[in-house]
């Protein structure tokens, strides 16, 4: 972290208090103690970033990304900046940017398994497809506890069962991640494997009832078996 003068380090006293709320979801919380340090110091790189992870965790994606980028010019040589910056942009749809971001990061540090899943998402939507796979593999070398990283191996897999297989790592590691669940959803109704894809939807539905991509999947599941799932 950057030095804080002695006179403002009770700003970091608003800092750590802002991480502890946002790590348990509090985010109105969290705001409230970020936006108390970034008052003290308004160009601190780690509390421009703790401003922009809330504004990130609640689907502020332009705001957040300001938010990093000013972190970023406060300090160029800050990875986490660059690597929560490129994320960002991948949320906005904007995959061209996330990746030459990602790239910068990248000549600061390239060990890291965030950076790979990064470039690897990047790379797959811009269906570069064998490069997005080498990168999604580092990823799992460097950082295989990240249940988004199995969810896009799994979407490489032309076999159900080698993609199930991973999405149940995934799930394990966070049992409420949609994108893993509607996948499950997606591949077992291919294998025909009706009331698994049922209670699998089901706790997607539980997760978020009002999703769209949620419930375009139950719609499908109605239009395949002639079922209701829930």
């Amino acid at each position: 972290m950057k030095e804080i003068p002695k006179n403002k380090r009770y700003a970091l006293g608003w800092y750590n208090e802002g991480i502890t709320l946002l790590s348990i979801k509090d985010y109105e919380e969290a705001n409230a103690f970020f936006d108390n340090a970034l008052k003290a110091i308004p160009d601190h790189p780690d509390f421009l970033i703790g401003k922009g992870d809330v504004l990130l965790a609640t689907g502020k994606f332009s705001d957040a990304h300001h938010f990093y980028q000013e972190a970023i010019n406060q300090e160029p040589t800050n990875f986490r900046a660059w690597i929560r910056s490129g994320s960002t942009l991948l949320r906005m749809g904007k995959n061209k940017e996330a990746l030459e971001t990602f790239e910068k990061a990248r000549e600061l540090f390239e060990y890291d398994g965030e950076l790979w899943l990064g470039i690897g998402i990047a790379l797959l939507r811009m269906d570069r497809v064998k490069e997005a796979s080498e990168a999604l593999k580092k990823a799992m070398r460097l950082k295989p506890n990240q249940p988004a990283l199995w969810y896009f191996l799994s979407t490489l897999e032309k076999s159900d069962e080698n993609a199930l297989k991973l999405l149940i790592r995934g799930n394990r590691m966070d049992p409420t991640n949609l994108d893993i669940l509607l996948e499950m959803t997606k591949r077992l109704l291919h294998m025909e494997r009706q009331e698994k894809a049922a209670e699998t939807l089901r706790k997607a539905y539980q997760v978020d009832p009002d999703n769209d991509l949620v419930i375009r999947m139950i719609t499908h599941y109605r239009t395949v078996t002639g079922k209701e799932p829930l």
